[in-house]
């Protein structure tokens, strides 16, 4: 007699706990997708730092004349007075 009368209120229940379900593994999926996305992130930021920190002893040495110099012989091929270029010509074989 209790099922009669009640029966609208299992009924709300069960479907309602079928929607937290769903949503709840929803939100699960959505935690799991920011958490790589977070990941990959911190990854790039990684990243970027070594780069910057890179370019600044890169910009840190344009003063060094002795780097400068390194840079031209091995970017440019410049060769500095008193000194000769050797070329190496491969052969086919």
């Amino acid at each position: 007699m209790i099922v009669r009368n009640w029966w609208w209120v299992l009924t709300f229940a069960i479907v309602s706990f079928g929607l937290y379900e769903q949503a709840a593994m929803k939100l699960e999926r959505e935690i799991s997708s920011l958490d790589k996305e977070i990941a990959s992130l911190e990854t790039r930021i990684v990243d970027a730092s070594h780069t910057q920190s890179y370019l600044k002893l890169q910009q840190e040495s344009f003063n060094d004349p002795a780097w400068v110099e390194l840079t031209l012989m091995r970017c440019l091929g410049m060769v500095p007075e008193g000194y000769t270029k050797i070329y190496y010509k491969e052969t086919e074989r």
